[in-house]
């Protein structure tokens, strides 16, 4: 009975630590001014409005347009960039491994923290809000499509968090090189992803190796799974699910190993 309840226990105050941890950081987003928060908001306001213009320029058709207002809302849990690589470079890592959390986790805590919880409640449902003004339509194909997105999403942000982990293992390495590394990681995730730019507007063969590739399951998976552009969403979750078992496998090992060459800088 001790035993049990201790373990039970220890889940408990790990839960805990996690609220903990992400409560702390959804507070920190206005820290550095409301101007800082509301400017990225901004540009990715720009940047989908003048996305929506070229593809009814293009005259595409009304899946394109709420796949690219998706892929504005839903940004920070498709393109996630967790403080593991920053950290490196601020020195702050090593109090990281000195919290009651691994720190793994503690990654992830503070990713949803300080950009998905800000991000959805300050930007992503007030756009999708406002959506039919732009004549665009947020919903789902159908209420099965939107359940299977739903869970194509949890699929690409664990996905996209055992990337994140693979970066910042590489960064490890790099010493002095860790921006390098984020800056090696955006340029790859923009043409790979699908987020920006569909794989239906890619030629037929290039579009579909890009969609079988571990990126392309991040965005491109959940985003078409929604539209109803998928041509067989199970495949798609499938996929996600593989790439999953072994990206994860492939993070942890190579963060482990990378800890054992691991330095801090700065502060």
């Amino acid at each position: 009975m001790n035993q049990n309840k201790n373990v039970l226990t220890g889940y408990g105050s790990l839960l805990k630590a996690i609220r903990s941890t992400m409560s702390i950081c959804a507070k920190q987003i206005f820290d550095g001014g409301f101007l800082f928060v509301a400017g990225g908001y901004m540009i990715q306001a720009v940047q989908f409005v003048m996305l929506i213009f070229i593809w009814k320029s293009l005259k595409q058709g009304e899946e394109l347009m709420t796949y690219t207002l998706m892929a504005t809302i839903l940004h920070q849990e498709l393109n996630i960039i967790s403080p593991a690589t920053a950290s490196l470079w601020e020195g702050s890592v090593i109090g990281r491994f000195l919290r009651p959390i691994p720190v793994e986790v503690s990654f992830f805590a503070e990713t949803v923290g300080k950009w998905w919880i800000p991000h959805f409640l300050f930007f992503g449902l007030p756009l999708w809000l406002l959506a039919p003004a732009f004549g665009i339509s947020p919903l789902p194909a159908s209420a099965m499509h939107g359940l299977l997105a739903l869970i194509s999403l949890i699929l690409a942000a664990s996905l996209g968090f055992a990337l994140d982990l693979i970066f910042a293992s590489f960064a490890m390495h790099l010493k002095n090189g860790c921006f390098a590394a984020l800056a090696i990681r955006e340029a790859i995730f923009a043409l790979l992803s699908g987020e920006m730019i569909p794989f239906s507007l890619f030629p037929k063969a290039v579009g579909r190796l890009f969609s079988l590739m571990p990126l392309g399951s991040i965005a491109h998976g959940p985003l078409t799974i929604y539209t109803g552009l998928a041509n067989n969403p199970l495949w798609v979750l499938g996929l996600q699910l593989f790439w999953n078992l072994v990206l994860w496998t492939v993070a942890i090992l190579f963060f482990r190993k990378s800890k054992e060459r691991m330095i801090s800088f700065g502060g």
